[in-house]
């Protein structure tokens, strides 16, 4: 019989159920499946003659194996870049001929993460399945976390922190919750702007960077959100920059021709000709245009639909154990944050000036799509950090350009 064991977890993943062959789109294409050693030893023993065949010929050892555990194995996609194991219908042939103990443990268990902290399990849902993605951002609620015993079944998972390992004695990551919970509560201050909360949620980060870990506590108790907010002003000019800026990273990581979504690849092709950007003086010829378009969607569709993007940040931080998201600095792992969320926009922005429209539903989609795509890219958080690092812009003015 199975252990329950405590799980944390925001409530909106009670309303989850996966719609299957329904889905418009699928979990199984566009990016690598990985299979555990227990599955892939399992696949290897089919007597199915039909299903051997199948098996034999898309499922191999990974040679860049990191744990045997989640990524021993590896599908290959076929020539449609799906899993060779859906049926017409986009059914899992392994699921429907031997039952759901023969899903790997990444395929049993998306789009459920699952991390544990010190004694506790969190789970939460990745915004990559649209489904998933409809529950998250379609709610104007505030995202709130729940906690009750469950049987986690088979899983994987996705990490591991106990703060109180002595190893962390004398850092900030033995008050990693205080300072979770503190970022979150920020991000939720629907008093503020959604720009204003970003601002402050680099300032509370970067600030915490210098204080002392015994006094990290005491520091987070005296921060003063709204106070700090009046400080952040917009600078519409920073638009135009954002422009020329993420332009460029979008053509050095040559997403028209190195993507494999087909779907990111299509909303790049119409933001770059909504731009219309064929070189720097174009972005100052037409900055006044820019500006414009950037102040008119903040007001009309971001600010307007903050929960949107408050329901994405809120389900990242706490999905990926943020802010040591990235390293044990935690202004890495806030400029990237904020790095995701200024190219969302550039993406929204272009998408508007090109098709003349927007909407709540293709703000969904769009955001699933970017997820699914650049977040899930295991060489792209790497390569944007070390740009940053290499051109010194891990600090508050460049994150002010960004807002």
């Amino acid at each position: 019989m199975e252990k329950n064991v405590k799980i944390i977890y925001p409530s909106y993943l009670d309303k989850f159920q996966c719609i299957g062959g329904k889905c418009e789109d699928t979990c199984c294409m566009g990016w690598d499946i990985d299979v555990d050693k227990e599955t892939f030893k399992k696949y290897h023993k089919v007597t199915d003659e039909t299903m051997k065949k199948i098996i034999r010929k898309s499922i191999h050892i990974n040679e860049y194996c990191t744990n045997k555990d989640l990524d021993y194995g590896r599908i290959k996609l076929n020539k449609e870049k799906k899993c060779p194991l859906l049926d017409d219908q986009n059914f899992c042939s392994i699921q429907g001929r031997f039952g759901e103990d023969y899903l790997s443990s990444v395929c049993g268990q998306f789009p459920r993460v699952l991390n544990k902290v010190d004694d506790h399990y969190e789970m939460c849902l990745d915004a990559s399945c649209i489904e998933a993605a409809r529950i998250i951002f379609g709610s104007k609620e505030k995202i709130e976390f729940k906690q009750s015993e469950k049987s986690l079944g088979k899983y994987t998972m996705s990490g591991v922190l106990d703060t109180r390992s002595s190893e962390f004695k004398n850092t900030p990551i033995k008050y990693f919750k205080e300072i979770r919970d503190f970022s979150i509560k920020i991000m939720q201050n629907r008093n503020l702007n959604f720009s204003s909360r970003l601002y402050v949620l680099g300032d509370f980060l970067n600030k915490l960077e210098d204080i002392e870990s015994n006094k990290i506590k005491e520091f987070i108790s005296k921060y003063d959100i709204e106070t700090k907010s009046k400080s952040y002003k917009r600078d519409p000019m920073n638009y135009a920059l954002q422009v020329s800026f993420l332009k460029n990273i979008v053509d050095s990581l040559d997403i028209v021709n190195e993507m494999d979504s087909d779907k990111l690849r299509k909303y790049t092709k119409e933001v770059l000709q909504g731009y219309n950007i064929k070189d720097n003086d174009d972005v100052i010829e037409n900055k006044k245009e820019y500006i414009n378009a950037f102040e008119k969607y903040t007001d009309e569709y971001i600010e307007s639909n903050s929960h949107i993007f408050e329901n994405y940040m809120v389900n990242f931080i706490y999905n990926n154990l943020f802010p040591f998201s990235e390293s044990d600095f935690m202004f890495d792992g806030y400029i990237l944050l904020l790095f995701r969320y200024s190219l969302i926009r550039f993406y929204l922005v272009g998408k508007y000036i090109y098709n003349g429209k927007d909407s709540v539903e293709d703000i969904i989609e769009f955001v699933k799509v970017f997820v699914k795509a650049v977040e899930h890219d295991r060489n792209y958080r790497s390569k944007i950090l070390e740009y940053i690092k290499e051109n010194s812009f891990d600090n508050m003015e460049f994150a002010k350009m960004l807002l």
